[in-house]
C-alpha cells in the first residue's frame, strides 16, 4: 500500500516531468537538402540541380517544424547525448545540407540564422577547391565555380556555432564504370572496371581510403575543422567505405535510409531526402516513424539469368530490356535473380555469372542485370545462389565432396555437393561469395535448396553420437547437428558477403529456401536437416517451395494440387511462427508434364494465399521472353502498386 500511495505517485510525477522538459527516448531525424534558391530574384535555371528547392518552401517548412513541437538540433548535442552528457529533446530534427552550393551560404545561412537553427553542411572539397574562374565536372556537365562556395565562407558558417562542417568526400561524387557493359555505380561502392579489368581489392580499398583522407585534411588544412562525419554520396556506401572513413578520423556517417530510426551512439544516420515534390504528410509520416505498412509485403518472382544470356550481344540486350520492362509492369517488390549456371540442368553450378576465383565465367552479367533491376525498376534483387552445390573439380583437385556412407562415394540422386565439414571447401566456397559481393551489387541472398544432408550423410563425428534419454525420437539428434552446421555454414557465408555488400538503404537480407515436406511431414527432417521454425529464427525470410506437382510423384488434378497446397497453409497457420518470414514459392510450370501451369490455377493459389492472410508469395520460373505467365492476366493478383489490383 504504501508503495502505491506514495512512491508510484511520485515516479509518475517524475516521468511527467520528463516528457514536459523534453527528456523523452533519446532518437532523432534528419532531413535531407541540396540547394535552395531565392526565386524572389533572378535565378539562373543551369543551376538548378537535382532536389533544388525554393527558399519559400525551406521557409514553409521551419515555420511548420516550428509550428508541430520540432526542436532543431545540432550534431554536437548528438554527440553529447552519446557520451551521456545530456539527453535529446522530444521530436528532435537535424538538418542536413549536402554537396557545397554557393546557395548554402547566400540563401540557406541566412534563414538558419534567423530561426536559430543549426545544421550539417558537407561539401564535395574538390568542388569548392576549384580555381576561382574554373569549371566543376558535375554528373555528366559542367557547372561554373561560382555555383559553390568557397573556403572562407564555410569557416564564417562554422564560426557563427551553427554549422557543423562534414566530408562529403573529395572527388567521389560521380559514378565509375563498374563492368564490362559499362554500368555507372556510385564511385565509393564499386571497383573501377578499366581497360578489359577491373580494380583490384587492395587498388580499390586504396582509392577509396586516400580520397576521405584527402577530403578531412583539405577541410583541416583550409580551415582549421577537423571533420567528423562522413556524408555517403548517393546514400550509399559498404564497410569497406566505413573502415576507410574511420581511417580519415570520420567516426559517424550519413546515409539516405528514410527507414531508419537514429538514436546517439549509432554510427549509420539515416535521412529523410527531400525535394520540390516531398509534402508535409510525406515530412510528418517520417518524423513521426510510421512504417508503410505496403513495405512489408513481398512479392517475388525467381528469373533465370540463362533467358537473358545470349552469344548474341545484340540479342542478350532485347533479352534484358524484354526483363527490365517486365518487371518494372509488374509491380513486385522483389526479384531472385539466378548468379549461377547450370547449362546440363543437374542443379549444380558449374560457371557463375560474376568474376571469380574459382569456376568459368560464363558472361560477366549478374552485376549488370542486378543493378539495372535495382534502379530501373526498384525492385530488391536477391542473388541467387547455390549453398555447396559447386562443381570445383577442375579448378580445385582437393575440394572434397558429399558422400553416401553406404558407398563412400556422392549419391546418384541427390546434387553434387562440396563437404560442409571440410575446412578447404568452407574457405573456398566464402572465397566464391565475396567476390559476387565485390564485383557485384545486390540487396539480399536467397541460398538455394541444395544446402541439404539426406540420413546417409554425415561424418563420422556426428553419425557416432547417440540419442541422449528424454530427447524427441520423431527427428534424431544427428539430423539437428546437421540442420545446426548448414545454418552456421550460411551465416558464415552471408559474412562473407559483407565487407563489399551495397548498404544505404537496409542491410544485407537473407532468404533460404525449404522443401514444402518439411511443413506437411515434420520427420522428413530426418532426410534433409531442415528445420522450419530453425530456418525462421535464423532468415530475414524462408521461401518454402509450394510447388505440388514437383512434391508428388503421382499425377494430380487440379483439385488435388489446390487441396495440398491448402494443407500446406494450414500447417502454417497453425504454427507459431511469424507470418511476416515465411514466403511462398509457387510453380508457374510443371516440370513433370513440361506444360506451363495454367493462369488460372496460379491465380487460384495466389488468391487462397491472400484468402489466409497469407501476403508474401511469388512464382518459379518466369520466362519473360514468351510471357509465360501472361502478365496481363498475373499482375492484378501480383502486383502491390496501388491500384493495380
Amino acid at each position: 500500500m504504501y508503495i502505491k500511495k506514495i512512491i508510484l505517485p511520485i515516479y509518475l510525477l517524475f516521468c511527467s516531468l520528463c516528457v514536459a522538459k523534453g527528456y523523452a527516448a533519446d532518437k532523432y531525424a534528419v532531413l535531407a537538402y541540396h540547394s535552395v534558391v531565392d526565386e524572389s530574384r533572378p535565378v539562373d535555371k543551369s543551376l538548378y540541380v537535382p532536389q533544388t528547392i525554393s527558399s519559400a518552401m525551406l521557409i514553409r517548412q521551419f515555420n511548420w517544424l516550428q509550428e508541430n513541437g520540432y526542436r532543431v538540433i545540432s550534431w554536437q548535442q548528438v554527440l553529447d547525448a552519446e557520451q551521456g552528457k545530456t539527453e535529446l529533446p522530444e521530436k528532435a530534427v537535424l538538418l542536413s545540407f549536402d554537396d557545397g552550393y554557393e546557395t548554402m551560404y547566400s540563401v540557406i545561412y541566412p534563414l538558419l540564422k534567423a530561426y536559430n537553427y543549426p545544421a550539417v553542411f558537407a561539401p564535395v572539397t574538390r568542388w569548392v577547391d576549384t580555381a576561382e574562374k574554373g569549371q566543376v565536372q558535375y554528373g555528366a556537365k559542367k557547372l561554373d565555380r561560382s555555383a559553390f562556395t568557397t573556403w572562407r565562407k564555410i569557416r564564417e558558417m562554422y564560426d557563427s556555432g551553427l554549422v557543423e562542417i562534414a566530408s562529403h568526400t573529395y572527388d567521389s561524387h560521380h559514378g565509375v564504370a563498374a563492368n564490362p557493359a559499362g554500368s555507372q555505380l556510385p564511385a565509393l561502392i564499386a571497383p573501377i572496371y578499366r581497360n578489359g579489368k577491373y580494380e583490384t581489392e587492395a587498388q580499390y580499398q586504396k582509392r577509396i581510403t586516400q580520397d576521405l583522407k584527402t577530403s578531412a585534411h583539405m577541410i583541416k588544412q583550409r580551415t582549421g575543422i577537423t571533420p567528423r562525419l562522413i556524408v555517403w554520396p548517393y546514400g550509399q556506401f559498404n564497410q569497406a567505405a566505413i573502415n576507410a572513413a574511420k581511417q580519415a578520423g570520420l567516426t559517424h556517417h550519413f546515409s539516405l535510409n528514410a527507414e531508419k530510426t537514429n538514436t546517439p551512439g549509432d554510427p549509420h544516420v539515416g535521412r529523410l531526402l527531400l525535394d520540390a515534390e516531398t509534402d508535409f504528410s510525406t515530412i510528418a509520416a517520417y518524423l513521426n516513424q510510421q512504417a508503410d505498412e505496403s513495405q512489408k509485403i513481398q512479392r517475388v518472382i525467381h528469373v533465370d539469368l540463362d533467358y537473358v544470356y545470349d552469344k548474341n550481344p545484340l540479342q542478350q540486350k532485347k533479352n534484358l530490356d524484354a526483363l527490365i520492362q517486365r518487371i518494372y509492369d509488374y509491380g513486385v517488390t522483389t526479384v531472385y535473380l539466378q548468379a549461377y549456371a547450370d547449362d546440363d540442368g543437374n542443379g549444380v553450378a558449374d560457371a557463375l555469372y560474376f568474376p571469380n576465383k574459382y569456376l568459368p565465367v560464363k558472361a560477366d552479367l549478374f552485376g549488370q542485370v542486378a543493378w539495372q533491376l535495382m534502379k530501373r525498376t526498384e525492385v530488391k534483387v536477391y542473388a541467387w545462389m547455390p549453398t555447396l552445390a559447386f562443381d570445383l573439380s577442375a579448378s580445385a583437385k582437393k575440394a572434397k565432396y558429399v558422400t553416401d556412407k553406404r558407398t563412400g562415394k556422392p549419391a546418384a540422386d541427390q546434387y553434387l555437393r562440396l563437404s560442409p565439414y571440410d575446412k578447404e571447401n568452407i574457405e573456398m566456397l566464402k572465397s566464391i561469395y565475396r567476390d559476387l559481393s565485390f564485383y557485384t551489387k545486390f540487396n539480399g541472398i536467397l541460398f538455394h535448396d541444395d544446402a541439404f544432408l539426406t540420413d546417409f550423410e554425415a561424418p563420422a563425428s556426428i553419425a557416432e553420437k547417440t540419442m541422449p534419454p528424454g530427447e524427441e525420437k520423431l527427428v534424431s539428434r544427428e539430423a539437428k547437428q546437421k540442420n545446426r552446421d548448414l545454418i552456421k555454414l550460411t551465416l558464415s557465408l552471408k559474412k562473407a558477403l559483407e565487407p563489399y555488400f551495397l548498404y544505404g538503404g537496409e542491410a544485407l537480407k537473407t532468404s533460404r529456401n525449404i522443401y514444402a515436406a518439411l511443413i506437411n511431414e515434420p520427420q522428413s527432417e530426418e532426410w534433409f536437416a531442415q528445420n522450419l521454425a530453425e530456418f525462421v529464427a535464423h532468415y530475414d525470410s524462408t521461401a518454402i517451395m509450394a510447388m505440388p506437382y514437383l512434391e508428388n510423384e503421382a499425377p494430380l488434378s487440379r483439385d488435388a494440387a489446390y487441396g495440398w497446397l491448402q494443407q500446406l497453409i494450414e500447417k502454417i497457420n497453425s504454427s507459431a511462427l511469424p507470418k511476416d518470414k515465411i514466403l511462398f514459392e509457387l510453380q508457374s510450370y510443371n516440370w513433370r508434364s513440361g506444360k506451363p501451369i495454367p493462369e488460372s490455377e496460379l491465380i487460384r493459389w495466389m488468391q487462397l494465399l491472400e484468402q489466409n492472410q497469407l501476403m508474401n508469395f511469388g512464382y518459379y520460373p518466369d520466362d519473360f521472353l514468351l510471357n509465360r505467365p501472361d502478365i496481363t492476366r498475373v499482375k492484378p493478383y501480383l502486383s502491390v502498386k496501388q491500384g493495380e489490383k
